[in-house]
């Protein structure tokens, strides 16, 4: 039993994503309706130690990177990012839009007539703004508020980026730094433990969704799933051709990012998969300053 242990602790994180999704779904068609029964809950315990790291995580490391990095040079970087989501935003409309327009998935499909929905109303541009201000630290934490959180953490940070600098408050500064610094690398501390259970979550998520919905409803659904696939493959074709001129190689780009892709893919959480994102960002060697602030914008 130690020596299986030992092997698993040992294989990368992406085969044992990948060995736990094609296990979910032989398990989840074998073992039906009793298997969501009894696996149910290791989903859920995934899901929760994802968003239970996510607080320390976006708040800790923020305020670490806007210390590490040099005056001036985030709001560089920065802008920079948000170039880039407003691109990436725009092309996955217009891939969207052109694949749909192509291969009309849904068509022929009928509706419940006494289905209804609401649309929510617009806040406007100003509110919108006004609502990244929490209005209480504490509930923003508690309701997982990521624009609240994000604010605090870059206040906070800069607040403390000024202390360091002052002649008055320098060395209480560097006192309070190293201990962001240290609750920074405990939190990184526990993400490591909880990414050996990802593999162990992501198989009880797909074995039960497979069990209950069955793989007839999962067919049924093929042809949306295929045109999906289809925009998702041809947006990330042109990311490959973007990131080749720039000289990046494609190998050691996916054989990281590959296991934040397949986890979001499991579990649908975007946010959830944070964690193994930062992992795989820590892997490739980008510099802190980057992908905080490259976490930052997108949350924005």
């Amino acid at each position: 039993m130690t020596y299986l242990w030992k092997r698993y602790l040992q294989a990368s994180l992406i085969l044992r994503v990948t060995i736990a999704l094609v296990l979910g779904v032989l398990v989840g068609i074998v073992g039906g309706d009793g298997v969501a029964v009894w696996l149910a809950p290791l989903g859920d315990l995934l899901l929760r130690l994802l968003t239970f790291l996510i607080v320390p995580i976006v708040l800790f490391t923020l305020m670490v990177g806007v210390n590490q990095s040099r005056e001036g040079s985030a709001g560089r970087v920065g802008g920079k990012v948000f170039i880039y989501y407003l691109a990436s935003s725009a092309l996955a409309i217009m891939v969207g839009l052109a694949v749909a327009t192509l291969f009309s998935p849904g068509s022929g499909m009928t509706l419940n007539d006494s289905a209804s929905f609401s649309v929510p109303e617009n806040p406007g541009v100003v509110d919108a703004l006004l609502n990244i201000v929490p209005s209480n630290i504490v509930s923003a934490f508690a309701e997982l508020n990521m624009l609240g959180i994000i604010f605090t953490a870059l206040v906070f940070g800069i607040a403390l980026l000024k202390m360091r600098q002052s002649e008055h408050q320098h060395a209480l500064g560097e006192q309070l730094y190293r201990v962001i610094e240290g609750l920074n690398e405990v939190t990184l501390k526990v993400m490591s433990g909880v990414l050996h259970f990802v593999p162990i979550g992501v198989f009880a998520i797909v074995a039960e969704t497979v069990s209950q919905q069955g793989m007839e409803t999962l067919l049924s659904l093929g042809d949306m799933v295929m045109v999906l696939y289809i925009a998702l493959g041809a947006q990330l074709l042109i990311y490959c051709a973007v990131m080749l001129l720039f000289g990046v190689k494609l190998r050691t780009f996916f054989g990281e990012a590959r296991t934040p892709m397949a986890t979001a893919f499991a579990t649908q959480s975007s946010s959830g998969t944070l964690p193994i994102t930062i992992n795989a960002a820590q892997r490739l060697g980008i510099p802190k300053s980057i992908y905080q602030s490259a976490r930052k914008t997108a949350y924005f």
